[in-house]
């Protein structure tokens, strides 16, 4: 009779503990504390049953498991920093001015009549004419001397305003 009444009241001030302690550190201690106490008492008196408090401590420990379950969203970072150098590098030998980023494999068309404009402006130049052009033209004229009127890489290339760059990953 007496190890049930000591199992209820451990297993009483357990789950009274785990109810209303609202600190997270706070709460571990005291289920630690507990467990400890109902694990000594058990022993030292030879009562079995006293285990059974250790019920009491189901709720601190139901408490602390929705606590620290649920986890926050983390940063992910390079962990070598051999790569995390090599990507700063390629960094720095980027241009600056870019105007196309061209994957491996993809294709850059410009359209026909596009392509028919450039060729009659060239052809005013040559005969002598002065031609006003947008300063859209003059970016398609430089990406079509740069890149040409159909361009296929087969590795990923960066377009600026001065040079073409593979783009080694």
């Amino acid at each position: 009779m007496v190890d049930l009444l000591i199992t209820g009241v451990l297993a009483t001030v357990a789950a009274l503990g785990g109810i209303f302690i609202r600190d997270l550190k706070a709460l571990v201690i005291f289920t630690m504390l507990i467990s400890t106490v109902a694990f000594l008492i058990s022993i030292l008196t030879n009562m079995p049953t006293v285990v059974l408090g250790l019920v009491g401590l189901l709720t601190a420990a139901v408490k602390l498991k929705l606590k620290i379950s649920p986890r926050e969203a983390t940063i992910k970072t390079y962990k070598s920093l051999k790569r995390l150098r090599a990507l700063e590098e390629l960094v720095k030998k980027l241009p600056q001015e870019i105007i196309d980023v061209i994957p491996a494999g993809s294709r850059r068309v410009i359209h026909p009549n596009l392509l028919q404009l450039v060729d009659l402006v060239a052809r005013a130049y040559n005969k002598g004419y002065a031609v006003e052009e947008p300063e859209w033209f003059i970016q398609l004229r430089q990406y079509l001397s740069y890149v040409g009127p159909n361009f296929s890489p087969e590795k990923t290339k960066v377009v600026s305003t001065y040079e073409v760059v593979d783009l080694d990953v």
